[in-house]
């Protein structure tokens, strides 16, 4: 039986980055997963993923994304392939008041983040795809874009592998424990042990969290794509910003740039709603709330995807030492907005398995603060 320095469950989005930081530090490495790779189960999947840093839920999470940028640029040039983040330019739309948009306009001046505050024509007159209605306010942020989450996690997982990883698809995790040596992590194929174990295991995290309970509320969200108006060049990353706004009724809704193959569409969907649950939004109801934003965009609806969300009752994250096991780290919570952080936040879990510290801001996110 091979003993491993650290072993990391769930090889999605933060699985994977944290065991290509290990491994690039020469850190001997045992990942495990219970589906293959690219698996549409999770929350790392579904094309295309927002990457902003003017962040309306919350300045403090400035810091991590100025680094995220940095490491988004890295992994491609490392694991040899197209860039990741692709900057599209971002919208944050909203009355005057509402969360996206101040809470995006607040960061932004916080952190002095390149920005532009334009009203509803000024937004017309750059973005002729949109019409928002007249008492809209928006924050233009040149640096937000897309990451392909798929292509994210294989070149996450091509970095671990290339550095020693061991890494194993399509096997579970049945249990773990910990003593004062470490830890040993029993699968159907058997025992592994390792000196420190990050769980990463996204909305299978209440079933392996080990006694820490935590009050995580997995729910299921619908991904829809359209076929736009005019063809899909006009909604491409060079013609279309990724935006997010605020519904009058409640209701947040965000759009990504076309970034798929002719014909595959332009991606929209509901991230909150107060007016009813975001799963059960049709594509044509979501059509209908596009059309006062996007006029046409929503006229025909080609297909759908389910992603899941798992939430924390602050929808602020959980990262860090398990509060009962000084050799097991957690990182789960992520309530929907957590994979444009993968690469900063796999360094943060490496510098502390390794090290026991980072100088990474996560007292956001600290495991007990629910307790």
């Amino acid at each position: 039986m091979t003993e491993y320095d650290v072993c990391v469950v769930g090889l999605g989005g933060f699985g994977s980055a944290t065991a290509a930081h290990l491994a690039r530090n020469g850190q001997r490495v045992l990942g495990l997963d219970r589906y293959p790779i690219g698996h549409t189960q999770g929350a790392s999947h579904g094309e295309s993923r927002i990457v902003r840093q003017a962040y309306f839920e919350g300045a403090g999470y400035v810091p991590l994304l100025l680094r995220a940028y940095e490491l988004w640029d890295r992994l491609g040039d490392e694991a040899g392939v197209p860039p990741l983040l692709v900057r599209t330019g971002g919208l944050f739309l909203g009355r005057p008041g509402s969360r996206v948009f101040d809470g995006s306009l607040a960061s932004a001046r916080e952190w002095g983040l390149d920005h532009e505050v334009l009203d509803a024509a000024g937004v017309r007159a750059r973005f002729p795809q949109f019409n928002p209605p007249p008492d809209t306010a928006a924050l233009f942020e040149p640096v937000a874009g897309v990451v392909s989450p798929e292509r994210a996690v294989a070149a996450q997982l091509a970095v671990a592998a290339r550095h020693g990883a061991d890494l194993r698809h399509d096997e579970a995790v049945e249990s773990w424990s910990a003593s004062g040596t470490g830890v040993t992590i029993r699968t159907a194929r058997g025992p592994h042990t390792a000196g420190t174990l990050v769980l990463a295991p996204g909305r299978w995290a209440p079933e392996l969290l080990g006694g820490l309970d935590l009050p995580l509320r997995v729910e299921r969200r619908v991904m829809h794509w359209f076929d736009p108006p005019g063809g899909q060049a006009a909604y491409g990353p060079d013609r279309f910003p990724i935006w997010m706004w605020d519904h009058p009724d409640g209701t947040s809704i965000y759009g990504l740039s076309a970034v798929g193959p002719p014909g595959s569409g332009v991606k929209a969907a509901v991230h909150h709603s107060t007016v009813k649950a975001p799963a059960d939004w049709s594509g044509a109801e979501v059509a209908e709330l596009l059309a006062p934003l996007l006029p046409g965009l929503g006229a025909r609806h080609l297909r759908a995807m389910d992603c899941w969300y798992t939430l924390t009752p602050d929808e602020h994250f959980v990262v860090g030492w398990h509060p009962a096991y000084e050799q097991v780290l957690v990182a789960c919570g992520f309530s929907g907005h957590g994979f444009k952080f993968t690469p900063v936040i796999g360094e943060a879990l490496a510098q502390l398995a390794v090290d026991g510290v980072t100088a990474h801001p996560l007292d956001l996110f600290d495991p007990t603060r629910f307790s």
